[in-house]
């Protein structure tokens, strides 16, 4: 199967540039005290924070329009504007954060709260990639008629493993989801993502749009590091889909043509400071 090309552009919400920048920004910002500024200094860290908030308003906006157009502008505006209107009230806010961290304990609270703002863009950046990516294959497959079966053996073991290898809030309500949940198919032949069909009356989790934390990673038969990842939309099971582990210097071609079988894969999970860890054999201990 043909993977999805590389796009690098900071106007392409989906490309590996952008969540790279974005991510780095955000986390960069809320490493600056603004109280230990000047006044000036301060008024000048609130108009650069409300620019970059605004331009990443308007490139994150229409993710289906790689460049600015009117909406894009007008909402971006407006949150530029609304970022520098409550820019001091922010600052008030994150100040008792901080100093809630203080006495919680916690040495150098400013980098948790960097690390946190980086790691929920970041989050946003792969469920936006993992939306895109179902769209576009969506697009391709619109000349063949949707079937929908059941859930195949190799998905619905993938996808129990995942969700049943660690203490995960929501996951009791997404493993009830699976059990009702069936495949839409374009054609008989392996396809990734694998797209659930799920009834709309079934319990939903929060966050309503997520990458499920847990990973199953593996290497395909050249050694290409590739990754099992499950979305989550509107708090129901979306799809299970390949995807590479981080972005390779060069567009990656072809997808394995199957499902990695259980015993091949490692199952990780997003450790404190952001960094993969491999899941702990009694899931308990990762609560």
């Amino acid at each position: 199967m043909t993977a999805f090309k590389r796009k690098d552009s900071l106007t392409d919400p989906v490309s590996p540039v952008f969540g790279a920048v974005s991510t780095a920004t955000m986390g960069a910002l809320a490493l600056v005290d603004p109280a230990k500024l000047t006044k000036a200094q301060r008024r000048t860290f609130h108009a650069a924070t409300a620019v970059l908030t605004g331009l990443y308003t308007a490139v994150t906006v229409d993710r289906n329009r790689t460049v600015l157009v009117p909406l894009n502008a007008v909402a971006g505006l407006a949150a530029a504007a609304a970022t520098l209107r409550f820019a001091d009230a922010g600052d008030a806010v994150e100040s008792r954060m901080v100093r809630w961290l203080n006495l919680a304990g916690i040495q150098r609270p400013r980098r948790w709260l960097a690390a946190g703002s980086a790691a929920l863009t970041f989050v946003t950046f792969l469920a936006d990639r993992a939306a895109a990516r179902k769209e576009e294959y969506e697009a391709a497959a619109l000349d063949e008629p949707a079937q929908v079966r059941p859930l195949t053996p190799a998905v619905r073991d993938l996808a129990t493993a995942m969700l049943t290898a660690a203490v995960v809030p929501g996951a009791d309500a997404l493993l009830a989801q699976l059990e009702q949940a069936e495949e839409v198919r374009w054609c008989e032949d392996f396809v990734s993502p694998a797209i659930f069909k799920v009834p709309d009356d079934v319990p939903r989790v929060v966050p309503h749009h997520q990458v499920f934390p847990v990973t199953a990673r593996f290497e395909a038969e050249n050694g290409f590091p590739l990754q099992v990842m499950l979305q989550i939309r509107d708090g129901k099971l979306e799809h299970l889909g390949i995807d590479t582990v981080a972005e390779p210097e060069e567009p990656v071609e072809d997808l394995p043509d199957r499902w990695p079988d259980l015993d091949k894969v490692q199952l990780v999970i997003d450790g404190p400071d952001g960094a993969r860890l491999p899941v702990a054999s009694d899931p308990t201990t990762l609560a």
